[in-house]
C-alpha cells in the first residue's frame, strides 16, 4: 500500500495560501485572520495533514509535550489524578507523556528525568513524596532549560512550582472526627515509611490526640512496609490487644480497606465493634474490595492533576511570570460506612 504523506505544501495549495500561514496556524502563532484559520483547519482536516512533530521540535525547540512521571499508573489510586492530567491537557495545544516507576523505584525515575530532560519534552509534573526523590529534583532544578512541577514533595531548599496537600491538618482533621463520635483509643496504621506524606500524617495524629489530651500508646502505633496488604497483618495485631482501640486512623485507603478485611475476617463487625478511617477518598480500592464505604479524608486528586497542566501551560506561554508558583490543598472529610459513634460509655 502507497503511504502518501500529506505536506505542509499540499496543505497550503488547497487553501490557496502561503506555507508560511499554513505553518503560523499549525505553531498557534498569533496574527493570522480568523477567516484564514478556517481556510487552513478546512483543508488540514480534509486532507488528513499531521505535522512532523520531531521536525518542528527541531525548528522551534519546542516538543508542545509534557512529561508527568508517577509511582505506578497501575495502582488505582492515581486513577482520578490522571483523568485530572488528562482532561487539563486535552484543553491545550500539549501532548501528555506518562512515565511509571513501579514502586517508586529510584533508578527507573532518575532514567526517565534524563530521557525527559533531553529535548523530549517543554516540561516535567513529578507526582510522589518519597523521600530519595532528592537527587533526581536536583538534577532536573540544574537543568534551566525546562519548566518543571512537584505534586506533594516540598523539599525546601528548591525554588519550583509545588502543589502540596496539607497531610498534616488533614490528618488532624481524621483523629478530631473519630473523638467528635466519642472515641478515645485511637489507634493509626502507618504508610510507607519512605513517604515524606506517612510522616505528616503521622505527626498529625499524634498532635491531634495530645491536643485532646488523649494517651498514644506506643502499641495503638503500627508500622507497616510499603506494601498496602501490611494493612491486614497490622490490623490483626491491634485486634490481638488485650485493651484493643475502638478506632483505627489508616495513613491512607489502601490500607484501610485491608483493615476493614482483617475485622470481618476476625467475625467483627466495621463500625460497630472498631471504627476504621482511610485517607485520600479514592474512587477504585485495590483487588476488588467490596466492603463497607470507606470513611476517609478527601484531597482533590483531579483538581490537582487538572491544575498541573494549567499551571505548565501558563508559564510555558507567559515568560513574564518570573516566580515559582506553590498552592496548599486542603482536605475534608468524606463520611462513609466505616465510623460510628462508640456507644460503650464503659472503658473496655
Amino acid at each position: 500500500m502507497e503511504d502518501k504523506r500529506v505536506s505542509i505544501k499540499d496543505v497550503a495549495k488547497k487553501a490557496n495560501v502561503s506555507i508560511a500561514t499554513v505553518s503560523r496556524v499549525v505553531n498557534h502563532i498569533e496574527g493570522v485572520k480568523p477567516e484564514m484559520q478556517q481556510k487552513v483547519m478546512a483543508a488540514i482536516n480534509e486532507l488528513g495533514y499531521s505535522p512532523n512533530t520531531a521536525a518542528r521540535s527541531l525548528v522551534n525547540r519546542k516538543t508542545n509535550a509534557i512529561g508527568i512521571i508517577v509511582n505506578n499508573l497501575h495502582d488505582p489510586f492515581f486513577y482520578d489524578l490522571i483523568r485530572g492530567f488528562e482532561t487539563a491537557a486535552q484543553k491545550t495545544s500539549y501532548s501528555v507523556v506518562f512515565c511509571s516507576a513501579i514502586g517508586g523505584d529510584v533508578k527507573s525515575k532518575e532514567n526517565y528525568i534524563k530521557y525527559l530532560t533531553n529535548g523530549v519534552v517543554d516540561a516535567v509534573i513529578l507526582y510522589g513524596s518519597y523521600r530519595s526523590d532528592e537527587t533526581m529534583i536536583r538534577y532536573i532544578q540544574d537543568n534551566k532549560e525546562i519548566e518543571y512541577v512537584m505534586i506533594e514533595n516540598d523539599v525546601q531548599e528548591f525554588k519550583c512550582n509545588k502543589l502540596l496537600i496539607d497531610n498534616f491538618g488533614g490528618a488532624k482533621k481524621a483523629v478530631n472526627y473519630l473523638i467528635k463520635k466519642k472515641h478515645k483509643k485511637i489507634a493509626h496504621i502507618c504508610g510507607n515509611p519512605n513517604k515524606k506524606v506517612t510522616i505528616e500524617r503521622f505527626n498529625g495524629y499524634i498532635e491531634a490526640m495530645q491536643e485532646a489530651k488523649l494517651e498514644v500508646k506506643d502499641d495503638y502505633i503500627q508500622y507497616s512496609s510499603s506494601d498496602y496488604r501490611s494493612g491486614f497483618e497490622k490490623m490483626n495485631k491491634l485486634l490481638d490487644l488485650e485493651d484493643r482501640p475502638t478506632a483505627v486512623f489508616c495513613s491512607d485507603d489502601a490500607l484501610a480497606s485491608y483493615a476493614v478485611r482483617a475485622v470481618i475476617n476476625r467475625g467483627l463487625r466495621v463500625p460497630e465493634d472498631v471504627s476504621i478511617m482511610g485517607f485520600d477518598n479514592q474512587s477504585i480500592l485495590p483487588d476488588h474490595y467490596i466492603g463497607p464505604k470507606i470513611t476517609s479524608v478527601e484531597q482533590p486528586l483531579y483538581q490537582i492533576g487538572m491544575d498541573s497542566i494549567e499551571l505548565v501551560n501558563k508559564r510555558l506561554n507567559n515568560k513574564e511570570i518570573k516566580e515559582p508558583i506553590m498552592k496548599m490543598y486542603e482536605t475534608k472529610i468524606i463520611e462513609q460506612e466505616t465510623v460510628c459513634e462508640y456507644k460503650n460509655l464503659k472503658d473496655r
